[in-house]
């Protein structure tokens, strides 16, 4: 009964400790959440004392301003509170039984504003911060879009995230040429624009540190991080929006938000945002890689956009890039296969994340499902080829099972033909391709260009 008491008191000094006035308190408060976060025993009772008032005083240390502080000590103490706040909450929302409680506690505070007020602040000048403090800005930066990610996998949170634009007084005006002038963005246009910006990404670990020696620095490469090392790491600080992006695809606004075509006065087609993130499957950072591989899957749910995907994205050289190992090809299988799935040759690393591979899989296979159509053009991408390389040193049972899937789907003769005619029918089309091919040559250039490979 006393050791009940003892929490109680605990948790009740913990709350008074996070409204401190003073810095150092409430830096060695957040600290202390953060610490008893990762115990479950502790979870249910902090989101749940005096009400949820001790919960409620942990989200505002996530907004908490750490400027003009008297002294850089002060200053450096102030900006790692929400740095610690936010990544408390982020555990809080992703580990254990409370997890789900913990994100409808943050819907219902508004959370989503909150962080948007986060993510969006200007980046500190480095001529007047510190190494420190902006190295906790990109810290908070990204715990934030974490937190963004954890709260939009539910229905809820991606409507609201979905539904945001920035106040006028928020957004610098632009003059349309009617003569009237935009006065909001939408808060993902404006997230978008950061997660592409190279400019935000800091001090990205690379082989060539001349510190480690070479099986040190190439244990260390940028291309060898795990998801699980760069969560928590301050590179890449919107990281996570991938995975915001993956999320929101599961409501109507979010497809419409990436799917929408949108053009410039010298556009005759479209591009949609979505083509501008699909280049984010070759990044260095595996984190990115995996929530674009979900985005793509996701996105390969909508049966209605397969077409679109196929013929005119070209989704495929997206999927099978990652999948693409260092095998040698031989001419055979080289042909109709897109150029960047075998020129790197056996400098070529297949993708080392499982999650990420299985997401790619599973893209392939919904897009078998689609119809006929949308197999046979996988079928002359030569989708077959990739995925038989992959499989055979693929160590994830559920991958493997997700392939032999796909390749039943596409090695499989369609009702109502011939047997062996799935082969014969790509075998067919890629004679009239070289046939069409040739001749275009022999009109428009002269003869001697038109075979590359005779070129020693």
């Amino acid at each position: 009964m006393e050791t009940g008491n003892d929490d109680s008191q605990l948790y009740k000094d913990l709350q008074g400790f996070l409204m401190s006035e003073r810095v150092d308190v409430r830096k060695a408060a957040t600290e202390a959440v953060l610490q008893i976060s990762h115990e479950e025993d502790h979870r249910q009772r902090l989101l749940d004392h005096d009400s949820g008032l001790l919960f409620k005083a942990l989200i505002r240390n996530a907004s908490y301003d750490g400027s003009d502080f008297s002294s850089t000590a002060q200053e450096e103490a102030a900006v790692v509170i929400p740095v610690n706040a936010l990544q408390a909450l982020v555990y809080l929302s992703s580990h254990g039984k409370t997890a789900n409680q913990c994100i409808d506690l943050l819907l219902e505070s508004q959370m989503i504003s909150r962080l948007l007020e986060i993510v969006l602040s200007p980046e500190p000048q480095s001529s007047k911060a510190s190494a420190f403090v902006q190295e906790s800005w990109r810290s908070k930066i990204n715990f934030a879009v974490a937190l963004m990610a954890n709260l939009t996998r539910t229905e809820q949170g991606a409507v609201e995230m979905l539904g945001r634009t920035l106040p006028e007084e928020a957004v610098t005006a632009a003059q349309l040429p009617d003569g009237k002038t935009l006065k909001v963005k939408p808060t993902m246009e404006l997230l978008l624009d950061r997660y592409l910006n190279p400019a935000f990404v800091h001090d990205w670990p690379s082989s060539s540190d001349k510190e480690k020696d070479d099986d040190e620095a190439e244990k260390g490469a940028a291309g060898d991080l795990t998801v699980e090392e760069l969560n928590s790491k301050p590179f890449d600080p919107y990281q996570h929006f991938s995975a915001v992006l993956m999320n929101t695809i599961q409501v109507e606004q979010g497809r419409n938000f990436l799917l929408q075509l949108h053009y410039t006065t010298d556009q005759e087609e479209g591009t949609s945002y979505f083509q501008r993130i699909l280049p984010q499957i070759k990044s260095a950072n595996p984190v990115r890689r995996q929530g674009t591989a979900g985005t793509i899957r996701n996105i390969c749910l909508d049966r209605d956009s397969s077409y679109w995907l196929l013929n005119v994205v070209q989704v495929t050289k997206y999927i099978l890039y990652p999948l693409a190992g260092p095998e040698e090809l031989d001419v055979d299988d080289k042909q109709g296969l897109h150029p960047d799935l075998w020129l790197e040759g056996p400098d070529k690393k297949r993708e080392v994340d499982v999650t990420t591979r299985l997401y790619l899989v599973e893209s392939i296979l919904l897009l078998c499902s689609t119809g006929r159509q949308s197999r046979e053009k996988l079928r002359l991408d030569r989708v077959y080829v990739i995925l038989k390389g992959a499989d055979m040193v693929e160590e994830s049972e559920q991958v493997s099972e997700c392939i032999d899937e796909c390749v039943q789907y596409i090695r499989r003769d369609e009702e109502g033909t011939a047997e062996g005619s799935s082969d014969a029918s790509v075998a067919n089309a890629y004679k009239r391709i070289v046939t069409s091919s040739t001749a275009s040559k022999q009109v428009g250039g002269d003869s001697n260009d038109g075979d590359y490979d005779t070129v020693d």
